[in-house]
């Protein structure tokens, strides 16, 4: 079973492109943090992907510093650095997601509508 669940906060504001099949594509880094010891904490930024009208909502609502709760797919996609090294890179595929917001806990529904069609 490949299953991640992260909870963390916004680096930035999510990026939304438009594929050139006519899929919707929102792109963003979670930051997380745990606990080493009472005194320091480590900090890992993850890069995330969400498609369809999961991509929509989140690109629509969500802004840098956010929390959030993700699921999902851990995948990893290659790309090829400027000098023609290849590396792999991992990614959250998301699945679910909730936002952690101020007040309690939002669950977006879910559109048909794609901005790639408008």
């Amino acid at each position: 079973m490949n299953e991640v669940t992260l909870i963390g906060q916004l680096v930035v504001d999510p990026t939304y492109h438009c594929t050139v099949h006519g899929q919707d594509l929102t792109r963003f880094e979670l930051r997380t943090s745990s606990e080493v010891n009472t005194r320091t904490s480590a900090t890992t930024a993850h890069h995330c992907i969400a498609w369809g009208p999961a991509a929509l909502d989140l690109h629509k609502h969500l802004h840098r510093g956010d929390r959030l709760l993700v699921r999902g797919e851990l995948l990893y996609r290659l790309h090829k650095w400027q000098r023609g090294k290849t590396y792999r890179v991992p990614e959250i595929h998301i699945r679910e997601y909730s936002y952690l917001g101020k007040g309690g806990t939002i669950t977006f529904t879910h559109s048909n509508k794609h901005l790639c069609n408008d």
